[in-house]
């Protein structure tokens, strides 16, 4: 099960009102629970290049690009098809409009930005920003304040190694994982 399909699972289970996501790139999850649920929404996201960031140069700069099952190099990519964080943060906040308050959306980095979010004010934190470690713990430590008692930490990529060693680190094993690598771990 895809992360918006956990997700929107979740919250209907139970009777979430209010989440935060860190990371929303163009909103395939943020709008995926707009339309399934009666979820409001806090977005946030950077949409800036990211020099001193090791995971989002390796993401954006170094990955592979395959076409075709044919390695393409970066400078054969078109401009189009790489990273163009004005065009993403232009799309989200074009669809985003049409779900009036009920998203929030909030520009910056997730670590810059957190005084904006008060403690024990969210049903579910999602983190999909910067998936490199330590960021991943850290921002896990930092963002658990702001869950309510009960409220659940989820993220996706498990199966990636910096955000393994991240929620093995901070929860030890009192999380789980479902669906297409989805963790979560539960705030008494």
């Amino acid at each position: 099960m895809d992360r918006y399909r956990v997700i929107e699972k979740f919250a209907t289970q139970n009777q979430w009102t209010h989440g935060l996501e860190l990371g929303v790139w163009v909103g395939v999850t943020t709008f995926w629970l707009m339309k399934n649920t009666s979820l409001n929404m806090t977005c946030v996201d950077a949409w800036e290049v990211q020099d001193d960031n090791p995971e989002y140069d390796w993401q954006y700069n170094k990955k592979p690009k395959f076409s075709q099952q044919q390695l393409i190099s970066l400078e054969e990519q078109k401009p189009a098809e790489r990273w163009d964080h004005d065009a993403n943060e232009k799309y989200f906040r074009e669809q985003a409009a049409q779900w009036g308050d009920r998203i929030k959306i909030i520009k910056g980095r997730s670590l810059d930005i957190i005084d904006q979010i008060p403690n024990n004010s969210m049903d579910f934190i999602f983190h999909d920003s910067d998936h490199s470690y330590p960021f991943v713990k850290n921002e896990i430590e930092a963002y658990w304040p702001k869950l309510k008692s009960g409220g659940y930490a989820i993220g996706d990529d498990y199966n990636w190694k910096p955000v393994f060693k991240s929620v093995r680190k901070v929860f030890e094993y009192n999380y789980r994982v479902t669906g297409k690598d989805v963790w979560y771990a539960v705030k008494d």
